[in-house]
């Protein structure tokens, strides 16, 4: 079972590390986006916990999964092996950028991380559609929420069998059930808000680095 709980917690925490006021502002559930600090370390933490969810949704997200699970360990080995360039987002950002990493190395953490960045988005407009939609099926809400993030960098053969395998996904109950929200699907709503701070803070500092367009 995925622990929701623990997800919002670390990704809370990799946002506010030494900010106390700022972690009362994301726990009250309001925004702050204003702020670019993000510590690797709860990110991945939190990112192994949530990508759990790609094996609830079934072989449909079986590459995606496959992929985060490389990333993470991509990630986690920079960081051993030189914690004083990837302690945060911007540490990493500097020093990859000033080094030309992001140019010489395919296996660049920015890379990397913007990888699970576009898949975090993902994941966060499918929680929500758990949320608001409320048909047994989830085929429709997952297809739009795919169309909107992670299809944007997939190929038309992935897209494909994306679309095809759509009708192999569990009902929104029992995806429910494994999260351990059946009975209260609105109780993940401070999760989506969360997600969604934490990717809006990557994406601003990916965007005023021009490095939204790494391949």
């Amino acid at each position: 079972m995925v622990d929701l709980d623990l997800v919002r917690v670390k990704f809370i925490e990799s946002i506010t590390v030494g900010t106390s006021d700022h972690v009362a502002t994301v726990t009250a559930g309001t925004t702050a986006v204003g702020k670019s600090h993000v510590d690797l370390q709860t990110y991945i933490l939190a990112y192994e916990e949530i990508s759990k969810i790609f094996a609830v949704l079934g072989s449909v997200f079986k590459f995606v999964s496959t992929d985060v699970e490389r990333k993470l360990s991509i990630l986690r080995s920079k960081q051993q092996q030189q914690p004083q360039h990837y302690s945060t987002l911007s540490s990493m950002i500097r020093y990859e950028t000033e080094t030309n990493l992001t140019a010489s190395d395919n296996n660049n953490g920015c890379r990397t991380l913007l990888r699970l960045h576009r898949a975090l988005e993902f994941v966060a407009e499918f929680i929500n559609a758990l949320i608001e939609k409320k048909d047994s099926s989830v085929s429709g809400p997952v297809w739009n929420a795919y169309s909107e993030t992670l299809a944007k960098h997939h190929t038309w053969i992935i897209r494909n069998t994306v679309s095809m395998a759509m009708y192999t996904l569990p009902t929104r109950q029992n995806i429910l059930l494994q999260v351990g929200r059946e009975e209260d699907p609105e109780s993940l709503t401070p999760l989506v808000k969360t997600m969604r701070e934490v990717y809006e803070i990557v994406q601003s500092a990916y965007t005023q680095s021009a490095l939204l367009d790494l391949k």
